[in-house]
């Protein structure tokens, strides 16, 4: 997250650092965010889950509130604003409904193999995602369906279903793509796989971006930087493209130390999920892992030319201060699955 400061203070010019500048509202989400990990870390875990069905409905009511006060940014519908302060409820709603899917399978553990509850599942992420998708929000569409894939592989679910549904994704996915998915949508997609075909539209940012990354050698262009970032040809530099203005500062090196990082900590999440001692918190582990990975393979991904543009952040390092406040939030939870795990196994022995 210091590093995301770094990176965010850097994109936006460098300089002095004024009281409403975006990094100093994004140390203050940062600041905030440690107490509630902090909080969240102290409290134990199973408390959480006599709050599922409040947290969900609340975070249903988030996203339902910004169709009446929502506002518009680029032909999108995300935030709600305060002020100087945004306020992103999709985020909120991605751990009200990694908690509320836990809870689920932890109350019917043993019965995760009838069709029924398997359907269930899906209404309980497929409501929140179907909003989102509305909004329009597709990358973040697509992390909920990667949360609920992630939380039913470690459920007692039958394979049958899953990959029942994988194979029926396939023309889903080209329904959506005839009838849903709005024109830039499409575009987006098509372009992030050969940039080129609009090099000064949609696809120069990503050309822009394997030009930062590309030109940053071992140790990078120092703290203001690559040509790319200076005269501003990269766009988003403090959100979408962050990684590539990060690799333009500090080169190869410092590039593969943010990667190795996330390595460490994506391990460390899915060792919370082999340790939990009861499905709850397995589950909930297992739902924040595949959240964390999912957006950093997706983000790097996209900076290297290798996944569709989708706008998802860089967890923890990009600009948003809600998606920062929400994943120190959510590691504050895993910190208690594994505290209360130490505790448990101390007095076993």
């Amino acid at each position: 997250s210091l590093f995301g400061l770094v990176a965010i203070w850097s994109a936006d010019g460098g300089g002095a650092i004024s009281a409403g500048s975006s990094v100093m509202r994004q140390a203050v989400y940062f600041i905030v965010g440690l107490g509630a990990m902090a909080v969240l870390s102290s409290v134990h875990y199973r408390f959480l889950k006599s709050f599922a069905v409040v947290m969900y409905l609340g975070a249903i009511g988030l996203l339902l509130s910004l169709l009446a006060i929502g506002t518009n940014i680029d032909g999108s519908t995300r935030w709600i604003t305060f002020g100087p302060l945004s306020f992103q409820p999709s985020e909120v709603a991605k751990v009200a409904v990694i908690v509320t899917l836990a809870a689920f399978i932890s109350e019917r553990q043993y019965e995760m193999d009838r069709f029924s509850n398997f359907l269930l599942t899906m209404v309980i992420v497929g409501v929140p995602a179907g909003i989102v998708f509305i909004q329009p929000d597709l990358g973040t569409t697509g992390v909920f369906a990667a949360i609920w894939l992630g939380m039913m592989l470690m459920s007692s679910t039958r394979m049958i279903y899953i990959v029942g549904t994988m194979l029926l994704s396939i023309p889903g996915a080209l329904i959506a793509w005839q009838f849903l998915m709005q024109d830039y949508q499409k575009d987006r997609l098509l372009v992030s796989y050969d940039p080129y075909r609009d090099y000064f539209g949609s696809g120069f940012n990503i050309i822009q971006a394997q030009i930062s990354i590309g030109s940053a050698g071992w140790f990078g262009q120092g703290l203001t930087g690559g040509f790319q970032s200076q005269y501003e040809f990269l766009s988003v530099r403090n959100s979408d493209f962050i990684f590539a203005h990060a690799m333009s500062m500090f080169g190869f090196i410092g590039g593969i130390a943010l990667f190795a990082t996330f390595l460490l900590l994506i391990w460390r999440l899915f060792r919370a999920v082999t340790i939990a001692r009861d499905t709850f918190g397995q589950q909930i582990a297992a739902g924040v892992a595949t959240m964390i990975f999912f957006q950093t393979f997706i983000n790097i991904g996209m900076n290297l030319g290798l996944m569709p543009v989708t706008g998802i952040p860089l967890p923890f390092v990009s600009l948003g201060g809600t998606a920062l406040f929400i994943n120190l939030a959510a590691i504050g939870i895993i910190e208690s699955i594994v505290m209360h795990h130490r505790k448990l196994g101390f007095q076993s022995m």
